[in-house]
């Protein structure tokens, strides 16, 4: 088995040194501190290390960051026993999806993963009960998006409780989120499938990790590849289980999904990242798409996935994103629900600060098209500006 892989070298390479990676005032609620990295770069960097890469004053600031985040980590921990707990002693199954089964069962200490909400999985049909556990528990309903008020499509749900630490926010799914680019999850086969896992001392189930390793490239995808920590956990997925995974399993999930150059690239990621491998048997390239499909990447966002770490590659992220697909035919789809998108995005993109009422989202749809122009635009004149700089220095 390959040796744990590090962060903090990556993290400097993604903003150019340690020294120049942000830092808030305080633990941000539902967002990652340093990539979602700060409990790994911490613990794997030696004090007087940090210190000498980003000076006192920094490394003052990040310890207390990560005091913060640890403490909540903490709250979590016992609030999660609870949780659980009470949803297990009314007979409701629950699946612990992402961070909270990741911890427990991948990690070598728990305490490596911090995570910043917890996502939980009940049938439909028991989403009420759920919902009044969470209630009885004290915690209360918490809107994320103002357009979710007249969404069809809704398949989670925010409750949220302040402790003495921050605010503890747990997400009931019924169904893992869709999105966008067309990709669904057939729930009934998530239950089918789902293994079983002890967290905190409680016998609830996780996805299998089939399901597990191609929701997590999905979720890596889903959300653009913003943060380090969602590629650390494919890699631990990979280096825990890679041996005992059914990766003709795989390849049938991820067929029926769409995402089989999801996972190609992803797994490539990793090993181009984190210098992993994986073991013989395992024929990776069997999960690429056509080779038009590698041309197009190639050609926009390059062979190196690891450059698209930098924290100024938002753009090839982006297109990365749109591009990892499995044929034709996808592309063009995804391509169409990009200048097209559905109501449920459409919504959240401009419904959130607009002023009309939520019931007139429609109104964005022709001028979608001239925003992601505009957005081009600004983009590429950036990037000329960027180039002549970078010319004038050599």
């Amino acid at each position: 088995m390959d040796s744990i892989p590090e962060v903090s070298a990556l993290l400097g390479y993604m903003y150019g040194g340690l020294e120049n990676v942000p830092l808030p005032s305080t633990i941000p609620s539902g967002s990652g501190v340093v990539q979602g990295c700060l409990a790994l770069l911490t613990r794997e960097t030696p004090a007087q290390v940090l210190i000498e890469q980003i000076g006192l004053r920094k490394y003052e600031q990040l310890r207390s960051l990560y005091q913060h985040s640890s403490l909540l980590n903490l709250w979590y921990s016992w609030e999660l026993k609870n949780v659980l707990q009470a949803i297990t002693e009314e007979h409701i199954p629950v699946m612990v999806l992402k961070g909270a089964d990741i911890a427990t069962t991948l990690y070598r200490r728990t305490e490596l993963r911090h995570y910043s909400d917890v996502d939980l999985m009940v049938q439909p049909e028991k989403l009420a009960a759920t919902i009044a556990v969470f209630e009885r528990l004290g915690y209360h309903y918490h809107q994320e998006y103002r357009f979710e008020t007249v969404s069809r499509q809704r398949a989670a749900f925010v409750y949220v409780k302040e402790v003495a630490a921050g605010y503890l926010v747990f997400e009931i799914h019924t169904s893992p989120h869709s999105n966008e680019m067309g990709v669904s999850f057939d729930t009934a086969q998530l239950w089918e499938r789902a293994r079983p896992i002890t967290i905190e001392g409680i016998d609830v189930c996780g996805m299998g990790m089939e399901d597990l390793l191609v929701y997590l490239c999905w979720h890596f995808r889903s959300h653009s590849f913003s943060r380090l920590i969602w590629l650390y956990d494919i890699t631990m997925v990979l280096l825990r289980c890679s041996d005992s995974i059914d990766w003709n399993e795989v390849g049938d999930i991820a067929r029926k999904q769409g995402l089989m150059s999801t996972v190609y690239y992803c797994i490539v990621w990793c090993q181009q990242a984190f210098h992993i491998s994986l073991p013989e048997h395992v024929h990776i390239e069997r999960f690429a798409p056509p080779a038009f499909i590698q041309r197009l990447i190639t050609h926009f966002v390059g062979d190196d996935l690891t450059l698209l770490l930098q924290v100024g590659a938002h753009h090839e992220r982006k297109l990365l994103q749109r591009l990892m697909v499995d044929n034709r035919p996808a592309l063009s789809l995804v391509l169409m629900r990009a200048i097209f998108p559905s109501p449920t995005h459409l919504g959240r993109l401009y419904m959130e600060h607009s002023h009309l009422p939520v019931r007139l989202f429609w109104l964005y749809y022709p001028l979608h098209p001239l925003f992601m122009l505009q957005a081009y635009l600004r983009n590429r004149s950036h990037r000329k500006k960027l180039t002549r700089t970078q010319l004038r220095s050599v």
